[in-house]
């Protein structure tokens, strides 16, 4: 895990954020082009540092702004993370 970037660190989090009981606290939003925290304390509790090296919410949110994450804003995907390249299912 440790040799991974980011990208992919956090693309494996997502996919098997059910199987590992993260999913009411991390997971892809509906269509699979976003992905939402939906509980920012347990993410930063249990999540951030068993995936990561950061363990504070604000480091994590730098390396997705780092990496061209855009926070939604508006519609049914609103305060998920959207990169254009960043697909469910699409691991290259």
């Amino acid at each position: 895990n440790k040799i991974l970037s980011f990208p992919f660190k956090l693309y494996d989090l997502l996919e098997h954020s059910e199987e590992r009981g993260y999913s009411h606290i991390v997971s892809w939003q509906k269509e699979g082009r976003s992905f939402k925290i939906h509980n920012v304390q347990e993410f930063a509790d249990k999540v951030m540092a068993s995936h990561f090296s950061q363990t504070k919410l604000k480091s994590f949110q730098r390396q997705l702004n780092m990496y061209g994450w855009k926070k939604v804003q508006i519609g049914p995907n609103k305060g998920g993370y959207f990169h254009s390249d960043f697909v469910r299912g699409c691991p290259e």
